[in-house]
Order: structure tokens, then C-alpha cells, then sequence
């Protein structure tokens, strides 16, 4: 990790950054950690801490979190995910679980579903670490429990501190123990830095320049353009877990 960090900064694809440099450091231990650990069965004992980065955007949180997982040992099986995408699949695979009441009878299958994720990937290495949905916390402290009394070790950044998690959410206090589970094992780490590296190479980064913005009577001229003025109507598609989605489209028979 620290090597390809240097041929970055060396090839100028990186600039020095004492906050960024830090980090790798700690990233590093982690590897090491889990270099040395052997490839058969793992324990919570065995396991190293991970870690939970939060900071402002465009700090480079998410692009050294990648670099983190892209050079982890071939022995170490991870997965590197959007929190949301990897709690769909959660989601998913609770329901099928729920749907197979034979197969699981009275026994909660979030725990299950923990060591069988912790079996596929020992390192889940997820951005944008943010819980906004009550479904998803009041199931993390069983899952993820799971996932890391199995051996499993988390590296998550988030915008959020951990503390600041699911804040102001319906029934909070039931997602308090999760929190603490987190910050036990997880180190929770400030990325500082005030340069959006998202800006970087462009001339017009000013101070109040826009990232991401909306105008909707644009929008709307592209729309028409891209489909030639075709009338939109609501149809359905197909998503997770048997459900639809109600969308506007043109219709499926124009070109």
C-alpha cells in the first residue's frame, strides 16, 4: 500500500498531504495485520482493528479506501461496496432467508447471513458508511456482530462521525448498541485536509463553484431532445425482493 501511495505522489497522480499520509500509514498496519494472519479459519482474537474514516467531501477518503482494498494480499478475500448497494444485497438475502422458513425454522438468519458474508470476504471495505432507513438499524448490530465475531474486519469512510449516525432517527436508542460495537471494532479516524481534490485541474474551482447542481427547465429540454419529443408514461419495472418501481419512459415499442 505505502509503495503504490509513493509511485502515485511520485507520477503526480497524488499531491503530499500530511492528513492523506497518516492514514496511509494506519491503512498499512492493517494490512500487515492481515498479512500475517494464516489463510484458514479466523477469530475475533486474530483479527485486527479496522477502521471508520469520516471527513468533509473531497477530502480523498473513498480513492485511498480503494487503494487500501486494491492492494491487499491475494490470500485475503474482500469486498469493496457502497453501503447502500451492499445493504440491498442484505436485504435481499434476508428475504430469501425469511422465505425458506424450512431451512432456518425459529433460528434469526442475521446472524447466518453475518458468517456467510464474513466467509465470501474476510475485509469489507464499504463508502459512504450511512444508515438513514430503520430497517437497516435495527439489523446491523446482529449482522454485523456476526460478521465480526467470525474474524471479519471492516474499513468504512463516511461523512459522519459515528456518533452522528441515524441521528434524529425513529427509535434511536435501539441503535445505540451498534454505535458502540463500531467504535470497538473500529478505530474512528478524522480525515482533515481542506482541499476538494474533486476540483483539482479545474480552472474555474473557485470558492463558490458548484459541484453537482439542478436546473430543471434544462433538464427537461435534454429529456425532450434525447427522446425526441416522444410522450412519456408511467410503466412498472421489476426490482428487489419481488417488488416494482413505478417509472416514466416512453414507450417500450418506439424507437
Amino acid at each position: 500500500l505505502e509503495s503504490a501511495y509513493h509511485a502515485l505522489l511520485k507520477r503526480g497522480r497524488l499531491s503530499q498531504n500530511a492528513s492523506q499520509a497518516a492514514l496511509i500509514t494506519r491503512l498499512s498496519t492493517i494490512q500487515n495485520g492481515l498479512s500475517t494472519s494464516t489463510t484458514g479459519p479466523t477469530t475475533t482474537a486474530s483479527a485486527p482493528t479496522g477502521l471508520y474514516i469520516h471527513g468533509s467531501v473531497g477530502t480523498g477518503k473513498s480513492y485511498l479506501a480503494s487503494l487500501f482494498t486494491s492492494t491487499l494480499p491475494s490470500h485475503v478475500s474482500r469486498r469493496r461496496a457502497h453501503f447502500h448497494e451492499f445493504m440491498l444485497d442484505v436485504h435481499s438475502r434476508l428475504h430469501v432467508a425469511r422465505s425458506s422458513s424450512s431451512r432456518y425454522g425459529s433460528v434469526d438468519p442475521l446472524p447466518v447471513i453475518g458468517r456467510q458474508i464474513h466467509d465470501e470476504s474476510r475485509v469489507l471495505c464499504f463508502d459512504e458508511f450511512q444508515v438513514t432507513d430503520i430497517a437497516d438499524a435495527m439489523i446491523l448490530q446482529r449482522l454485523m456482530g456476526a460478521f465480526w465475531a467470525a474474524g471479519g474486519v471492516m474499513v468504512a469512510t463516511s461523512n459522519r462521525e459515528p456518533d452522528k449516525l441515524y441521528e434524529d432517527g425513529l427509535n434511536r436508542e435501539l441503535f445505540l448498541p451498534f454505535i458502540a460495537m463500531l467504535k470497538y471494532r473500529c478505530e474512528t479516524w478524522a480525515l482533515g485536509g481542506t482541499q476538494d481534490y474533486r476540483l483539482l485541474g479545474r480552472e474555474d474551482a473557485g470558492e463558490n463553484q458548484k459541484v453537482f447542481f439542478t436546473d430543471a427547465e434544462e433538464f427537461q429540454q435534454s429529456l425532450s431532445a434525447a427522446t425526441n419529443g416522444q410522450k412519456m408514461e408511467p410503466c412498472e419495472i421489476p426490482v428487489m425482493m419481488g417488488r416494482k418501481m413505478v417509472v416514466t419512459a416512453t414507450p417500450a415499442d418506439n424507437d
